[in-house]
């Protein structure tokens, strides 16, 4: 499984999170903590948005398809940046001579003329089999701006379309909306076309002011009876932790706790060993997080599609 991470409140030095605590976003590439068999080897990317740059509403964007903990110049740049919000992607794929391993690929996604971003962890069994039905939900000016080969590239071209607009302000109930419609949209779409595998649809989406995340899987426990078993045949982690602030106190990472919370990650796994402040999120659950007047605002509902 690919490895996501999401923050958003206190401006931050993204050093913080993606190398320093002992779980840290980068360690996660060579040695997570959960599926550990798994490595993430496919590609790094992120996206943050700084209040005070240029055009500030648009993230920084960095992307590589090399290997993130070599990669001198991200360490020096994530040790510089200090956004209010980013969200960072690690590609797993699997080991196979048929995965495309380029930066077209890597997550997340962010077309131009738009400021939300996507990336995606889990995978969609027989995507090429439904891959250009789906071509009628997506709008015919954002289909030109797919570049790579992955189904999550599509999956954000579908949850652009459900938009009211692109690159504008969306209220709580514009995202909940559009990323049920997405999802309804692919379960029609693997109906269509005889697609009951297990097909895990964790989405994380941001435009700087929310972060909107899903874990959700398709079709669970649903096998192929003539195929190998899969890293995505399981359920893929989600977890949250918010407070005042992130950063290293009482001897330890963690997000220090107030009655003001002004932080929040939602992450594929925790940032550290010890996940006590970590609260994990159940399966088919939608969480949409908008930071208002200074204090974290939640919102959580069940997925029925």
């Amino acid at each position: 499984m690919c490895r996501i991470l999401s923050y958003l409140g206190k401006p931050i030095v993204i050093e913080e999170l993606l190398y320093k605590p002992d779980n840290s976003f980068i360690k996660q590439s060579y040695h997570p903590k959960y599926m550990s068999y798994l490595l993430n080897l496919a590609g790094f990317g992120i996206a943050a948005w700084d209040g005070i740059s240029h055009e500030p509403k648009f993230p920084y964007l960095y992307k590589t398809h090399l290997l993130p903990f070599y990669d001198e110049n991200l360490h020096n740049l994530a040790s510089k940046i200090t956004p209010h919000c980013l969200l960072a992607h690690l590609r797993g794929v699997s080991y196979t001579d048929k995965q495309v391993v380029s930066t077209q690929n890597v997550h997340p996604f962010v077309f131009r003329g738009t400021n939300v971003a996507l990336a995606h962890n889990g995978s969609l069994y027989d995507f090429d089999k439904m891959k250009y039905d789906l071509l009628e939900y997506i709008n015919p000016e954002i289909v030109r701006h797919i570049h790579g080969t992955t189904d999550s590239e599509w999956i954000y071209s579908i949850f652009l379309s459900q938009l009211p607009s692109l690159a504008a302000k969306y209220d709580t109930q514009d995202i909940i909306k559009a990323i049920l419609d997405t999802l309804r949209i692919l379960q029609k779409v693997r109906n269509k076309n005889n697609i009951s595998i297990n097909s895990p649809v964790n989405l994380f989406i941001t435009n700087g002011d929310f972060i909107a995340a899903t874990r959700f899987v398709m079709d669970y426990g649903w096998w192929p009876l003539d195929g190998v078993p899969s890293a995505h045949f399981t359920y893929h982690s989600l977890w949250y932790t918010y407070g005042d602030s992130y950063g290293f106190y009482d001897n330890e990472y963690k997000m220090k706790g107030s009655k003001s919370k002004s932080s929040l990650i939602i992450a594929s796994e925790p940032l550290t060993q010890d996940t006590t402040t970590w609260v994990e999120i159940p399966e088919y659950t939608l969480i949409v997080a908008r930071l208002e007047q200074n204090e974290i605002q939640i919102v959580t509902q069940d997925i029925n599609i």
